[in-house]
């Protein structure tokens, strides 16, 4: 596995898990985390893994390398269970639940302790430079499919 800061979170069991707090900022006027937050925290947790596994999104975007790609949410749902409340320290996490030839589907919990508070499933799609579908390069499959089978 790709070294990575420890800022972006460690993979175990298949599972990249992600810790974050909630600042002041994440919150609304009673203290509790506003809910166009959970996706951003779930945005951070599948940026994060992505990073752990050696792949540099912003290298991608730069479409050099033949079969560069860019990710794009193109479906979410989230339910939310219990508010995350300010300075509560949470952790997002985040696995592939489905790989397809263009796609993927991550499954993503917040959590508080061992306490769930948002549940996600999060569907992205590779594109090329054209903003069409692509297929996902080798090399990212092999390194998904790594973390998928740990």
């Amino acid at each position: 596995m790709a070294e990575f800061s420890p800022h972006s979170g460690v993979i175990k069991n298949g599972q990249h898990v992600l810790p974050l707090r909630v600042y002041y900022e994440d919150t609304d006027a009673g203290g509790v985390v506003y809910h166009a937050n959970y996706l951003k925290y779930m945005e951070r947790g599948r940026s994060d893994m992505i990073r752990s596994l050696g792949i540099s999104q912003e290298e991608m975007l730069k479409f050099l390398e033949p079969g560069d790609i860019k990710f794009v949410v193109i479906r979410s749902e989230v339910d939310y269970v219990k508010p995350a409340k300010l300075d509560d320290e949470i952790t997002v996490h985040t696995n592939v639940s489905k790989l397809g030839k263009a796609s993927l589907v991550m499954e993503q919990e917040i959590r508080r302790s061992d306490e769930v508070l948002a549940k996600g499933i999060i569907k992205v799609a590779a594109l090329n430079e054209e903003n069409k579908p692509a297929r996902l390069p080798k090399k990212i499959l092999e390194k998904i499919n790594e973390v998928i089978k740990e």
